[in-house]
Formats: C-alpha cells, sequence, structure tokens
C-alpha cells in the first residue's frame, strides 16, 4: 500500500486509538454481560440464602411451637381444675399431679396465692427442681387472661427455664400457677437446624431473648452464662415491642467476619431465632462466576488486540498522512504533496483533500486581493461605508435622504503663520500626524470622517449606521481631540518648536446624506444647513475652545459639563443661536 506524504511531522497517536476502540469493542460487551450475570447470580444467591436461612429458622420454630402448645394446654387443664370449687382441695392437687406427670413439656407447677404465697408444689415423680417460694407482683398476669405469660430467662441447677405462669380464678380470689419450662430442647432444636438446614457447625442457628442474650445455640453448658449476642443483625430487637413481630435479613462484620445471617421473633415466646453463613460460603459460586468473567474478558482483550493490530496496520498509515497533510492546510501550505493509493475510500478522501487545497489556494488569492481593495478604499471613503459597499448593502446610485446627524468641525488656527514660520515638509508632516490622530479619534467613537479641508477636518455621526446616541459620541471625540493635543503639543514644540491649536464647532439636525457627483465621480457627503452651522460654530471659536449649538446639549445629555453663552449672532445666520461650550 505505497503512500507518500509531504514534510514529516511527528505520528499521530490514531493508531492506538483505533487499536484501544477495537479492544473496547470486544471487552465492553463482555464485561457488561458479566456483570449482568454476576448480578443475577448475586440476586440469585442471595434469595436462595435468604429462603434458606428463614428455614432454618422455621425449623426451630417448629419445635419450639411444639413443646410450648404442649405446656400451655397443661397449664390451662391445672387452671381449670384448681377453679373448680366443686372439687375439694385434695382432688384438684390430685388431678393437677396427673396433668404434670402426664405431661412432657411440664416436670412441676408451683401454687401461689393472691399475695404471691407459695401454697403447694405438684412435681413429677422423681423430680426435685427447686421453685420461687414467692411470685413477684411483676410476674402475676390479669386475672381475665387464659393463657400463660412468659417471663424472663432464669438460670437453675438443671440448666436455663423460661417461666410460664397462668392466672387461676378461685371465686373472689386469684391464684397463679407456676411452670418452668426447660429450654434444653432449644438446644436439639438448634443444632439440629444448623447441620440438617444449614450443613453448617453448631453455633450458625441460636435463640436470644428481648435482652440479646444467648440462651441456645446447640451447645447447653456453653449458653448457661447467658452471654449478649454480638451479631449485628440483632441490634434492633431491643427496641422492639414485644407484641411486635420483628423479622431482619442483611450481611454484616462480627467475631467470625463477614456474616449473612437473618432474624425472626417467635410466636409464642420473647424469643427471637438468628440463623446466619460466612459470606465466603454463602455467595461461593459469585467468586467463581466472577473469576470466569475475567477470564472471558482477558480472552477477548488477547483476540481484539490482534485484530486491532492487522486493522491499525491497514489504516493508520494512510490516516496518518492525511492527518499531516490536513496540518498543512491549516499552516496554509496548499502546495504540500500528497499522494495515496490504497485503493480504498481514502485514496478518494485524498483526492478531495488535494482538490480542496487548490481551492483554498485560489481563495486565499482572493482574499488577498479584496483586503488590498478594502484597504486602498478605506482611503478615500468612511470604514463604515467600505464594509456596506463590499457587502453590497450601500448603493452607489446617485442621491441622498434626509437623516438627522451630528456634524464637527475641528480647524487648526493661526494655520496661515505656521505655514509662514515652517518648512513645507515640517507643515505637511505635522499636519499629517494631526489627521491621523484626529481620524482615529473620531472612529473610536463611531463616527465617519467625511473629508479634509485644508488644515481642517469634518466629521459626522449617526450615518450610515444607526447611533442613537450620536451627539454625545461627538461631544466625547472632541474632548479627546483637545486631552490628546495637549500632549502631542509637548513633542511638537520640543521637535519642531510649533503649538497647534484646535477650533471645533459641533451641531446636530438635519441634512441630506448620500451620494454625490456624477455616475463616473461621486463622494459618499452630507449636505444642508446643520453642516454650514456647525462650519459656523467653528469659525467663530477661539483657539482649543469646543462650541456647540442647543440641539447637540439637549441631545448629549447632562454627561457633559457645559458654560452657556446664550443666543449668538452667527455670520451668514439672521436668527441667533443659543450656543454652549464645552468645559473640557
Amino acid at each position: 500500500m505505497p503512500v507518500v506524504s509531504g514534510s514529516p511531522r511527528p505520528r499521530g497517536k490514531l493508531g492506538r486509538r483505533l487499536a484501544a476502540l477495537v479492544v473496547t469493542l470486544a471487552i465492553v460487551p463482555a464485561g457488561v454481560l458479566g456483570y449482568v450475570l454476576i448480578g443475577v447470580n448475586q440476586a440469585s444467591l442471595e434469595d436462595t440464602t435468604r429462603d434458606l436461612l428463614f428455614s432454618a429458622i422455621d425449623n426451630v420454630a417448629q419445635q419450639v411451637d411444639r413443646s410450648l402448645d404442649e405446656a400451655t394446654t397443661s397449664l390451662i387443664a391445672i387452671r381449670g381444675v384448681l377453679g373448680n370449687e366443686a372439687l375439694d382441695a385434695r382432688a384438684r392437687v390430685e388431678i393437677a399431679t396427673q396433668i404434670v406427670a402426664a405431661s412432657t413439656a411440664l416436670d412441676v407447677v408451683a401454687i401461689y396465692d393472691e399475695t404471691g404465697a407459695q401454697v403447694d408444689v405438684v412435681r413429677d415423680a422423681g423430680r426435685t427442681e427447686p421453685v420461687p417460694t414467692t411470685l413477684p407482683v411483676a410476674s402475676r398476669p390479669a386475672r381475665d387472661r387464659s393463657e400463660p405469660v412468659a417471663g424472663a430467662v432464669e438460670v437453675v441447677p438443671g440448666g436455663l427455664v423460661s417461666p410460664l405462669v397462668i392466672a387461676v380464678p378461685i371465686g373472689d380470689h386469684t391464684w397463679y400457677a407456676y411452670a418452668p419450662l426447660s429450654l434444653a430442647p432449644l438446644d436439639v432444636a438448634v443444632a439440629s437446624a444448623a447441620t440438617s438446614a444449614l450443613g453448617a457447625t453448631p453455633g450458625s442457628v441460636f435463640v436470644v431473648d428481648r435482652q440479646l442474650r444467648v440462651i441456645a445455640d446447640g451447645d447447653p453448658e456453653r449458653v448457661t452464662a447467658l452471654a449478649r449476642a454480638d451479631a449485628e443483625i440483632v441490634r434492633d430487637l431491643a427496641s422492639t415491642p414485644v407484641d411486635e413481630e420483628f423479622l431482619a435479613f442483611r450481611r454484616y462484620d462480627n467475631a467470625r467476619g463477614e456474616m449473612v445471617g437473618a432474624v425472626r421473633t417467635l410466636r409464642s415466646l420473647p424469643f427471637a431465632v438468628v440463623a446466619e453463613l460466612p459470606v465466603e460460603r454463602a455467595y461461593a459460586s459469585v467468586a467463581q462466576m466472577r473469576l470466569a468473567v475475567i477470564v472471558v474478558v482477558l480472552i477477548a482483550m488477547l483476540a481484539s488486540a490482534m485484530l486491532a493490530l492487522l486493522v491499525v496496520r491497514r489504516l493508520s498509515a494512510p490516516v496518518d498522512h492525511l492527518v499531516r497533510f490536513a496540518g498543512d492546510l491549516a499552516a496554509r501550505r496548499f502546495d504540500a504533496p500528497l499522494t495515496v493509493a490504497s485503493g480504498d475510500d481514502l485514496e478518494v478522501l485524498g483526492d478531495a483533500m488535494r482538490d480542496a487545497a487548490q481551492a483554498l489556494a485560489r481563495g486565499e488569492d482572493l482574499l488577498r486581493k479584496e483586503q488590498t481593495i478594502r484597504a486602498d478604499l478605506g482611503r478615500y471613503l468612511p470604514k463604515q461605508l467600505v464594509e456596506r459597499i463590499v457587502t453590497r448593502e450601500q448603493s452607489l446610485a446617485l442621491g441622498g435622504q434626509r437623516r438627522i446627524v451630528t456634524v464637527l468641525f475641528a480647524d487648526v488656527t493661526s494655520f496661515s503663520s505656521l505655514v509662514e514660520q515652517r518648512e513645507p515638509e515640517v507643515v505637511v508632516s505635522i499636519l499629517n500626524q494631526l489627521f491621523t490622530i484626529l481620524t482615529e479619534l473620531v472612529f473610536r467613537h463611531g463616527g465617519t470622517v467625511d473629508k479634509f479641508i485644508g488644515d481642517s477636518v469634518m466629521a459626522f455621526w449617526n450615518a450610515p449606521d444607526d447611533q442613537p446616541d450620536h451627539a454625545a459620541r461627538a461631544v466625547a471625540s472632541s474632548i479627546d481631540m483637545m486631552r490628546w493635543l495637549e500632549t502631542v503639543n509637548e513633542a511638537w514644540q520640543a521637535q519642531h518648536g510649533v503649538t497647534v491649536r484646535l477650533a471645533i464647532g459641533i451641531h446636530t439636525g438635519e441634512v441630506v446624506i448620500g451620494n454625490f457627483g456624477s455616475e463616473t465621480r461621486m463622494e459618499y457627503t452630507c449636505i444642508g444647513e446643520a453642516v454650514n452651522l456647525a462650519a459656523r460654530l467653528e469659525s467663530i471659536a477661539r483657539p482649543s475652545q469646543i462650541l456647540v449649538s442647543r440641539a447637540t446639549h439637549d441631545a448629549a445629555g447632562d454627561a457633559y459639563p457645559y458654560i452657556e453663552f446664550g443666543p449668538q449672532r452667527i455670520p451668514s445666520r439672521l436668527d441667533p443661536v443659543e450656543v454652549f461650550e464645552v468645559a473640557s
């Protein structure tokens, strides 16, 4: 694929960018797909893990409910027997003893009177568990409550118990039946749930009370100290009302590392069952999926990089030379050579760029000629008029239109004596410098220089473009002329021994402005009484004095200080004219 280009330049980065693009196009879809698959897999695992943990909790809850239901049934039966006044006291105790003996959940029941004093104790044969001699007031349920109430977990010689107390109405009195429900079956239940439901070691499922104390974790000897649970998942359990269900599933950190766990309160007892697993075990397949995605992306990168090298070798060389040629065009080197023989669209692009370079070269020549013409015209015509003529906005037909303008005349006073005292070359040099600066000051304030008349200059504002503040612009321009003259006179005095003074007259009024002359030679100017009055004001102005008419004074506003001279007689005018001096 031969390629010949212009002057050598540093190689661009297009090849590397093309390679990066190809690699990116291969990696991004693979990465997005892998990310989606990981997200789907993780979401599925979260659902599965949640179901697994709650299944273990439900297994414990079912066994607790069965044990509690049996104890509750036995206590309700004892309540009915003890409250049956048709039976004598001995018969009541015998029947209660039979109920305890038949129950697998109860081993001992203590009976208390309404003061909380112990009345009797009904035990299963061979049982010697101690029971409280007095029932605290806080543990006594209401008389009308027909079901037992569970109290706080207690430590007894045989292990942990959860006391169940039921009210026994006897006539006008209320007695109480107290049964310590052993929590030993809980350890069996949680150990079974940990191994069978979770396939984990004991301790993965445990039970806590409302004080966040561990009351069962599969090892009865370990929980007798009622240690507080360190799982963050139960932190809000203590603040949840007993009669409200507490349910949670989250990830957290504890002494065993990062865990994922679930917790649910029991329906019948003030306990909560917690099931947890290490995150690395619960989400093991996510890590495997992540590794698989990384491997796939790496393979895609390798394959795409090889493909990119092939593509870059074919595209980067001619494109690089086309870029260089574009740089030549930007530097206006339109004659730089370029030949692309790639046999594809890049060759067509090279031909088009070469044709464009030739067209730009021709256009550059036309622009240079136009700029030269524009500059030459600016020597004879106002700048604004030149732009309007070039853009075809200004008509070149003879004739004019009425328009309100502000006209300024600035004249060099005592010019005749200056000519008599100095060489003509010096006078011409001074006048050229003077008119150059006066012209720039007029342009700075948006005015149009009409003509130079001997030693004076005529300018006007509000034509050819609209300028609502044309009077103020003219006054500001005249003030700048006087200030500039004060500075430049120092140089002229030192160089030529000359001090130049200006007299300026300004008037605002209606004129006829347009193209005047002939079809072969015309001039853009304004004529009318307003022009004459501005010239008359300049003729009566003293050196370094700026005189304006009432019309200019009113149109320019109060932005400048004035000295009012009142009505003045103006040569060639019948009516007096109100004249003001600008205090520059």
